[in-house]
Protein backbone atom coordinates (compact mmCIF):
# COMPACT_ATOMS: atom_id res chain seq x y z
CA UNK A 1 0.00 0.00 0.00
CA UNK A 2 0.89 3.67 -0.50
CA UNK A 3 2.44 5.59 2.08
CA UNK A 4 1.32 9.00 1.23
CA UNK A 5 -2.12 10.14 1.77
CA UNK A 6 -2.09 13.02 -1.29
CA UNK A 7 -1.51 10.04 -3.53
CA UNK A 8 -4.55 8.00 -1.77
CA UNK A 9 -6.23 5.93 -4.60
CA UNK A 10 -3.02 6.22 -7.13
CA UNK A 11 -1.47 2.98 -8.26
CA UNK A 12 1.30 1.51 -10.64
CA UNK A 13 0.40 -1.86 -11.72
CA UNK A 14 3.07 -4.71 -12.36
CA UNK A 15 1.39 -7.67 -14.23
CA UNK A 16 1.97 -10.92 -16.21
CA UNK A 17 -0.53 -13.35 -17.65
CA UNK A 18 -0.65 -17.08 -16.61
CA UNK A 19 -2.56 -18.19 -19.31
CA UNK A 20 -1.08 -20.53 -21.98
CA UNK A 21 -1.89 -22.65 -24.69
CA UNK A 22 -3.40 -25.47 -22.67
CA UNK A 23 -3.28 -28.08 -25.58
CA UNK A 24 -2.78 -25.36 -28.57
CA UNK A 25 -5.99 -23.54 -28.52
CA UNK A 26 -6.34 -20.63 -29.36
CA UNK A 27 -3.42 -20.59 -31.71
CA UNK A 28 -2.48 -24.27 -32.46
CA UNK A 29 0.18 -24.74 -35.28
CA UNK A 30 -0.56 -27.54 -37.63
CA UNK A 31 0.91 -30.84 -36.35
CA UNK A 32 0.63 -29.43 -32.49
CA UNK A 33 -2.81 -30.26 -31.59
CA UNK A 34 -3.55 -31.83 -28.53
CA UNK A 35 0.24 -31.88 -27.61
CA UNK A 36 0.86 -30.15 -24.22
CA UNK A 37 2.38 -26.68 -24.73
CA UNK A 38 4.43 -25.72 -21.74
CA UNK A 39 4.58 -22.08 -21.99
CA UNK A 40 7.68 -21.99 -20.15
CA UNK A 41 9.36 -18.61 -21.17
CA UNK A 42 5.30 -17.06 -22.22
CA UNK A 43 4.79 -17.00 -19.75
CA UNK A 44 5.52 -18.62 -16.53
CA UNK A 45 8.95 -16.56 -16.91
CA UNK A 46 6.83 -13.27 -16.55
CA UNK A 47 4.56 -14.58 -13.57
CA UNK A 48 7.22 -15.98 -11.70
CA UNK A 49 9.23 -12.72 -11.80
CA UNK A 50 6.36 -10.86 -10.74
CA UNK A 51 5.53 -13.35 -7.94
CA UNK A 52 9.43 -12.72 -6.80
CA UNK A 53 8.86 -8.78 -7.40
CA UNK A 54 6.08 -8.65 -5.47
CA UNK A 55 7.69 -11.13 -2.43
CA UNK A 56 10.63 -9.12 -2.39
CA UNK A 57 8.79 -5.66 -2.39
CA UNK A 58 6.39 -6.28 -0.18
CA UNK A 59 8.98 -6.69 2.56
CA UNK A 60 11.44 -4.17 1.67
CA UNK A 61 8.95 -1.44 0.25
CA UNK A 62 7.32 1.46 1.49
CA UNK A 63 6.23 3.24 -1.71
CA UNK A 64 4.60 6.89 -2.33
CA UNK A 65 1.55 5.09 -4.10
CA UNK A 66 0.24 1.65 -4.07
CA UNK A 67 1.65 -0.91 -6.04
CA UNK A 68 -0.39 -3.21 -7.42
CA UNK A 69 0.78 -6.92 -8.54
CA UNK A 70 -1.69 -9.00 -10.76
CA UNK A 71 -1.66 -11.88 -13.15
CA UNK A 72 -4.40 -11.80 -15.96
CA UNK A 73 -5.49 -14.46 -18.09
CA UNK A 74 -6.85 -14.96 -21.65
CA UNK A 75 -3.75 -12.89 -22.59
CA UNK A 76 -3.67 -15.29 -25.61
CA UNK A 77 -7.40 -14.97 -26.14
CA UNK A 78 -7.65 -11.24 -26.70
CA UNK A 79 -6.14 -9.93 -23.57
CA UNK A 80 -9.69 -10.80 -21.95
CA UNK A 81 -7.95 -10.55 -18.53
CA UNK A 82 -6.56 -7.02 -18.25
CA UNK A 83 -9.16 -5.33 -20.78
CA UNK A 84 -11.57 -7.02 -17.69
CA UNK A 85 -9.27 -5.76 -15.35
CA UNK A 86 -8.86 -1.84 -16.66
CA UNK A 87 -12.78 -1.97 -16.73
CA UNK A 88 -13.79 -2.82 -13.63
CA UNK A 89 -11.02 -2.02 -11.18
CA UNK A 90 -12.96 -0.38 -8.10
CA UNK A 91 -10.14 -0.13 -5.07
CA UNK A 92 -7.74 1.31 -8.05
CA UNK A 93 -9.47 2.80 -10.35
CA UNK A 94 -7.54 3.04 -13.90
CA UNK A 95 -7.54 7.01 -14.30
CA UNK A 96 -5.62 6.76 -11.05
CA UNK A 97 -3.42 4.38 -12.26
CA UNK A 98 0.26 6.15 -13.24
CA UNK A 99 1.54 3.46 -14.89
CA UNK A 100 1.94 -0.48 -15.58
CA UNK A 101 5.17 -2.88 -16.16
CA UNK A 102 4.30 -6.30 -17.64
CA UNK A 103 6.26 -9.19 -17.88
CA UNK A 104 5.46 -11.24 -21.00
CA UNK A 105 8.19 -13.70 -21.84
CA UNK A 106 11.66 -12.64 -20.35
CA UNK A 107 12.65 -16.13 -19.65
CA UNK A 108 15.24 -16.10 -22.40
CA UNK A 109 17.86 -13.03 -21.85
CA UNK A 110 21.00 -14.69 -21.94
CA UNK A 111 23.58 -12.33 -23.69
CA UNK A 112 20.58 -10.43 -25.62
CA UNK A 113 19.03 -6.98 -24.60
CA UNK A 114 16.08 -6.83 -22.61
CA UNK A 115 13.61 -5.28 -24.78
CA UNK A 116 10.93 -2.60 -23.29
CA UNK A 117 8.38 -2.66 -25.65
CA UNK A 118 5.85 0.53 -25.82
CA UNK A 119 8.00 3.30 -24.32
CA UNK A 120 6.54 6.17 -26.35
CA UNK A 121 3.62 5.39 -24.39
CA UNK A 122 5.47 8.21 -21.74
CA UNK A 123 7.91 10.52 -22.43
CA UNK A 124 9.59 9.65 -19.09
CA UNK A 125 9.99 6.00 -19.69
CA UNK A 126 13.27 6.53 -21.65
CA UNK A 127 14.54 8.50 -18.47
CA UNK A 128 13.43 5.76 -16.33
CA UNK A 129 14.61 2.78 -17.79
CA UNK A 130 18.19 4.52 -18.86
CA UNK A 131 18.78 4.84 -15.28
CA UNK A 132 18.06 1.53 -14.43
CA UNK A 133 19.91 0.32 -17.23
CA UNK A 134 22.74 2.00 -15.24
CA UNK A 135 22.11 0.87 -11.47
CA UNK A 136 21.82 -2.86 -12.66
CA UNK A 137 24.19 -3.30 -15.33
CA UNK A 138 20.99 -4.86 -17.01
CA UNK A 139 21.51 -3.81 -21.16
CA UNK A 140 18.45 -2.74 -21.88
CA UNK A 141 16.80 -1.21 -25.63
CA UNK A 142 13.24 1.10 -25.85
CA UNK A 143 11.25 -0.05 -28.72
CA UNK A 144 9.06 2.73 -29.19
CA UNK A 145 6.68 1.62 -32.07
CA UNK A 146 3.30 0.82 -30.96
CA UNK A 147 2.81 -3.12 -30.13
CA UNK A 148 0.10 -4.26 -29.02
CA UNK A 149 0.82 -8.23 -28.67
CA UNK A 150 -0.11 -8.17 -24.54
CA UNK A 151 -1.74 -6.73 -21.56
CA UNK A 152 0.26 -3.21 -21.69
CA UNK A 153 -2.07 -2.46 -24.59
CA UNK A 154 -4.98 -2.85 -22.14
CA UNK A 155 -3.91 0.06 -19.95
CA UNK A 156 -2.12 2.21 -22.88
CA UNK A 157 -6.09 2.23 -24.65
CA UNK A 158 -7.42 3.27 -21.07
CA UNK A 159 -5.13 6.61 -21.27
CA UNK A 160 -2.68 4.75 -18.95
CA UNK A 161 1.40 4.91 -20.10
CA UNK A 162 2.16 1.33 -20.23
CA UNK A 163 5.14 -0.91 -21.13
CA UNK A 164 6.15 -4.84 -21.46
CA UNK A 165 9.40 -6.39 -20.71
CA UNK A 166 10.48 -9.01 -23.50
CA UNK A 167 13.44 -10.79 -24.30
CA UNK A 168 13.10 -11.62 -27.73
CA UNK A 169 11.46 -14.03 -30.39
CA UNK A 170 12.39 -17.95 -30.75
CA UNK A 171 11.27 -20.72 -32.45
CA UNK A 172 9.47 -22.38 -29.66
CA UNK A 173 7.13 -19.40 -29.49
CA UNK A 174 3.36 -20.85 -28.74
CA UNK A 175 4.90 -24.46 -29.41
CA UNK A 176 5.31 -27.32 -27.11
CA UNK A 177 8.66 -27.04 -27.06
CA UNK A 178 8.70 -23.97 -25.10
CA UNK A 179 10.00 -25.72 -22.03
CA UNK A 180 11.66 -25.07 -18.40
CA UNK A 181 15.13 -26.43 -19.69
CA UNK A 182 15.42 -23.67 -21.62
CA UNK A 183 14.83 -20.54 -19.51
CA UNK A 184 17.82 -18.30 -18.48
CA UNK A 185 17.46 -18.93 -15.51
CA UNK A 186 20.42 -15.93 -14.34
CA UNK A 187 18.60 -13.94 -16.84
CA UNK A 188 15.26 -13.87 -14.55
CA UNK A 189 17.53 -12.76 -11.60
CA UNK A 190 18.66 -9.67 -14.11
CA UNK A 191 15.59 -8.82 -15.00
CA UNK A 192 14.21 -8.65 -12.23
CA UNK A 193 16.44 -6.17 -10.53
CA UNK A 194 15.74 -3.78 -13.89
CA UNK A 195 11.83 -3.59 -13.16
CA UNK A 196 12.81 -3.74 -9.08
CA UNK A 197 14.87 -0.67 -9.81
Amino acid sequence: PGTNPKMAGESVVICAHYDHLGLGWPDVRKGNEGKIHYGADDNASGVAVMLELATLLGKSMKPQRTVVFVAFTAEENGLVGSRYYVKNTRKFPIKKVIGALNLDTVGRLFENKLLVLNTSSAREWKFIFMGAGYVTGVNAEMVTQDLDASDQTAFIEAGVPAVQFFTGPHSDYHRPTDTWDKIDGEGLVKVAAFVRE
